[in-house]
Formats: structure tokens, C-alpha cells, sequence
């Protein structure tokens, strides 16, 4: 009978002769080994890149949602042609994309239908859940204040397109939570500036630098400093625009954010050249330049050519300025910023009426009332309308240009803008007395007075009792004429406009002239062209010049 020990040397002696430890056969093990080495490499690899394409893929599906909603934001601004709307963009794209990929990194059973809906502008899915994840991480204890705090700021991202009130709300709690944290206090910066509470955003500039000195962001106070210099400029306070975005590149300067410079640059030239400061918006907007190429930043280029556009305008720099109002829009439609896009569409409108092209003219403001709409954007629906109206009324196609008024009248009714509403009333006016519709266009010139005046607007009044006036005048009633004519010289004067004071004289001297009274017209030509010659209204000295000629004035 075999021992413990001489049975276990049989079994080893066994194994051994099945599987003889030879040299070949250790090679085969490590062989094998090697194989399952180099599968188990492999697969994490794949496993590793379609990690990084899934994260890729929803970078990407944020950052197209982001552009979408901010998108519509921006051009549902109540300021018009304000040309700081890049920083403030490209802070509404980051909240909304940060929430975007918080959602998706929640269970996709349930966050997947939700990033769907908010394709189609239906942030209610998204916001439950963030509103939820929110409400668990405040239920945790201290450590998770942080987490709540960014769940909040997302939920708060969300609800800006639609509710700016609750997302201020939101905001505030987050900062509540978390008053160290630098994106919560950006965040409430940013909804306070859209409200244009000049004084919030100022407080809140005053705690960024004093955190500042505590290893806080050093950029924060910068960013808010953009704010403060934005709504100081929409307020038509210059100097301390100026000195606002001079603080704000400062600060980007120190701490090395090339794209967030550019933005601070152009904002600093926009203010120094609505100063008249022109050298010194060239120079900032030379900086800007070389920073975009540099740093690749394309949608920086697309504002900058626009505002560039702008400045060769206003030089008299039509050619060149054409060229960046079509760089800006050629950029711009191609990263879907369908806002910036619309308004270099606008813009290149403009430039075409003022060349008297109104054929590109009619482009491109068709181009920018098709992205107005796409925007969904009732405000620049109507805006759109009226430019249109505007060059079809002076291409002579006035039951079209008649439609477009009626157009941006219904909307700007709608959305209770009466200053912008008496000017649709105003052209519609003018297009039925060209259309010879003499009680029409008498109804319309009272309205648009009408509304002029509830607005305090002396020089819309003074247009529009000036041209209900001439249609007087048109039709012999030659003392209504004289009536309408004296309103409209009191209201040029409450506005000090001179040459509408100037035109106002040369209607009065054409109704003396009416009346047979050549001296006493004579006597208003007179003083209508010198103070046509004072203001260098050099096209209607010329009228004038003609004027008296046909009269006999000598």
C-alpha cells in the first residue's frame, strides 16, 4: 500500500508524463500567455476609443444644442444694434452645453429623450431631471454642496431661453451653495446683465476681485467687468464703458485667455469708436485681428469683420466695407450662428439701399428675414419686414412693400413696441399716398403721429405732420397743409434737428408759394438753404438751389 507522500510522487509522475515539462512546452505556455496578453490589450483599446467617440459624439450634440439655444436668445434681445452680443453668446453656449453633457452623463434610459427634446427648444425633460439630481445632492451633507450647486447652475442654463426670472432664481441658489465657486458667480452675473442690473452686477464684480486675491479665477472679474462695461454703453455712458472693457482686456491680458482678449478688444473698440475715438478702435480691432488668426478663432473673425464693416461705413469706405460684412457673413453661416448671419445679412442690406443696388439689397434682406424666421424671432421677423418694405417701396412695388409694413406693424404690436411700430405705420402711410389711397394715407400719417408722440419721439412727429402736410397740399386743402406744416417746424425744433427744421422751411415757402405769395416763399427758401449750407446737407441745398430757380427767386 502506497504512502501519502509516494502517492502524490505517482500523481506528479502522471502529470509529467501527459505534460512533459519540457523547453517546447514552456515556450507554447508563454506563447499563449503572450496571445491572451495582447487580446486583453487590444480590447481595452476599443474599448478605450469607443469610449473617447462616445464622449466625443456628446461634446458635439452639446455644443449644436448650445449654439441652437443661444442662438435664439441673442437675437430675442430687446437692444438693437448693440454689437457686444459675442462674449455674452459665448457664455450662454458654455452654460447650456455644460448642462447638455451633465444630462448625458446621467442614465441614458431616461436623459436621452430628454437631449432630443431640447433640438426642438423643450427643455422641460432636461430641467426635471437636473431639477431632481439638484434636490438629491442638496439632501446630502456639506461635502456635496458643490455638486448641488452645479446641478442647480445647469437646471438654471436651461431655463434661461425661456424664463430668465427662475433662472436668476436658480442662479442665486447655486451661488448660495457654492459662493467660491467662479461659474456660479458668472452664471448670476450673466442673468443679472441681461436683466441690466447695472448695480447686482457691480456688487458682484467687487466680490470676483476681492476672491481674486484668495486664489479665486483671476479671469471672473474681467468677465463681469465686460458685463458692467456693456450695460454702461447700452446707457449710453461712454467714458465709463471704456473704462470697463480697458479693465476687462487687462485682465484677460494677465491671465492668458487669447479668445476671451479678442471679445474685450472688440467691445473696447466698438465704445472708442461710437466715441469718435476712431485711431484707437483700429488699433484694438488690429490686435483682435492678429489674435484670431493666430489662435484660429474663427467666430471671433466673423464679429470682428462685422464690426469692421461697420466702422468702413461709417468712413464712407463702401467697397471695403462690403468685404468684411460678407467675410462676417460667409463665417458665420457656415458655424450655423444663424444670429450673427442674420445681422451681417442686415447690415450688407443696408450697405446695398445706401449704393443703390436694391436688388442685392433685396437679397440679402430676404436672406436675413429667412433666418430671423428659422430663429422663430418675432422681433427681427418684423425688423426684417420693415427694411424689406423699405426697398420695395423704392423699387416701386408698393402693393408688396404694403404687405411687408402690415407685416412688422401686426408684430411689432404684438410684441408691444410702439416706437417701432409708429415707423411701420409711418411707411405704410407714405405707401398709400403713393398709391394715391388719399383717406388711407391721411388715417395712417394721424396713427403714426399718434404713436410718435406717446413715445416721445419730436422727430418722428416731425416726419410724419410734415408728410400728412404735403398730402394736403397734393389735394388743395391748402390750410390743413399750413397746420400740419407748423407742427411738424415745432417738433423738428423740440428735437433740434436741423435738417428736418430746414425741409419743414421749404414746405412752408412751397405753400406761400401755393397761395401766391413768391416773396414770403422766397423769403423761407432763403433761410432753409442757409442752414442747409450750415449743416453741409449738400443734396437738399441743391433741391433748394432748383427750388428757388422754378419759382423766380433769382
Amino acid at each position: 500500500m502506497q504512502t501519502k507522500g509516494e502517492r502524490a510522487t505517482s500523481a506528479m509522475e502522471s502529470f509529467t508524463r501527459v505534460f512533459p515539462l519540457d523547453g517546447a512546452t514552456v515556450l507554447n505556455v508563454l506563447l499563449v500567455v503572450g496571445v491572451l496578453a495582447v487580446l486583453l490589450i487590444s480590447l481595452a483599446v476599443i474599448l478605450w476609443q469607443a469610449r473617447t467617440r462616445r464622449e466625443e459624439q456628446r461634446r458635439i450634440v452639446a455644443e449644436k444644442i448650445a449654439v441652437l439655444l443661444a442662438g435664439k436668445m441673442m437675437t430675442r434681445s430687446q437692444e438693437e444694434g448693440d454689437r457686444f452680443s459675442l462674449k455674452e453668446s459665448n457664455s450662454i453656449k458654455t452654460l447650456v452645453a455644460e448642462a447638455v453633457l451633465a444630462l448625458s452623463a446621467q442614465d441614458p434610459r431616461i436623459s436621452r429623450r430628454a437631449i432630443e427634446r431640447l433640438t426642438s427648444a423643450h427643455s422641460a425633460p432636461g430641467t426635471e431631471i437636473l431639477a431632481g439630481l439638484a434636490r438629491a445632492k442638496r439632501a446630502e451633507a456639506e461635502q456635496a454642496s458643490r455638486q448641488a450647486a452645479s446641478a442647480l447652475r445647469h437646471q438654471g442654463a436651461l431655463t434661461l431661453p425661456e424664463d430668465t426670472q427662475a433662472a436668476l432664481d436658480l442662479f442665486r441658489q447655486a451661488f448660495e451653495l457654492d459662493p467660491a465657486g467662479a461659474e456660479n458667480l458668472l452664471a448670476l452675473a450673466l442673468v443679472q446683465f441681461r436683466l441690466g442690473d447695472l448695480p447686482s452686477v457691480e456688487a458682484l464684480m467687487a466680490t470676483a476681485q476681492a476672491g481674486a486675491g484668495q486664489g479665486a479665477r483671476q479671469d471672473i472679474a474681467g468677465l463681469i467687468d465686460m458685463f458692467a462695461g456693456v450695460i454702461h454703453f447700452r446707457r449710453k455712458r461712454l467714458p465709463e464703458a471704456i473704462e470697463k472693457f480697458t479693465a476687462a482686456k487687462r485682465s484677460f491680458e494677465a491671465h492668458g485667455d487669447p479668445k476671451a482678449l479678442v471679445d474685450a478688444l472688440m467691445a473696447l473698440a466698438s465704445a472708442q469708436m461710437k466715441a469718435g475715438d476712431l485711431e484707437g478702435a483700429l488699433a484694438n480691432y488690429n490686435q483682435a485681428a492678429a489674435l484670431c488668426t493666430e489662435n484660429k478663432y474663427e467666430l471671433g473673425l466673423a464679429q470682428l469683420y462685422a464690426d469692421l464693416g461697420l466702422l468702413l461705413q461709417s468712413l464712407g469706405k463702401s467697397a471695403e466695407a462690403e468685404q468684411m460684412l460678407l467675410k462676417s457673413f460667409t463665417i458665420a453661416d457656415r458655424l450655423g450662428e444663424m444670429a450673427i448671419a442674420s445681422v451681417a445679412a442686415g447690415n450688407l442690406a443696408l450697405l446695398y439701399r445706401e449704393t443703390h443696388d436694391l436688388d442685392r439689397a433685396e437679397e440679402m434682406v430676404r436672406q436675413a428675414l429667412q433666418l430671423e424666421r428659422r430663429l422663430e424671432h418675432k422681433d427681427g421677423v418684423a425688423r426684417a419686414n420693415l427694411n424689406l418694405g423699405t426697398v420695395l417701396f423704392e423699387k416701386a412695388r408698393f402693393d408688396e412693400a404694403a404687405s411687408r409694413f402690415e407685416e412688422s406693424l401686426r408684430l411689432y404690436q404684438e410684441l408691444d413696441l410702439p416706437e417701432l411700430a409708429a415707423q411701420a405705420m409711418f411707411n405704410l402711410a407714405n405707401v398709400h399716398r403713393a398709391l394715391k389711397r388719399v383717406e388711407q394715407a391721411e388715417a395712417s400719417y394721424r396713427k403714426a403721429i399718434e404713436l410718435f408722440m406717446g413715445v416721445n419721439d419730436a422727430a418722428g412727429v416731425a416726419r410724419a405732420a410734415g408728410n400728412l402736410g404735403a398730402l394736403y397740399l397734393d389735394n388743395g386743402r391748402l390750410a390743413d397743409a399750413e397746420e400740419e406744416f407748423n407742427v411738424a417746424l415745432d417738433a423738428a425744433r423740440d428735437a433740434a434737428d436741423k435738417r428736418s427744421i430746414a425741409m419743414q422751411m421749404r414746405n412752408l415757402a412751397v405753400l406761400a408759394h401755393a397761395r401766391g405769395e413768391t416773396g414770403v416763399a422766397c423769403e423761407g427758401l432763403r433761410k432753409s438753404l442757409a442752414l442747409c449750407v450750415e449743416i453741409d446737407a449738400h443734396t437738399e441745398a441743391v433741391e433748394l438751389k432748383v427750388l428757388m430757380g422754378q419759382i423766380g427767386c433769382g
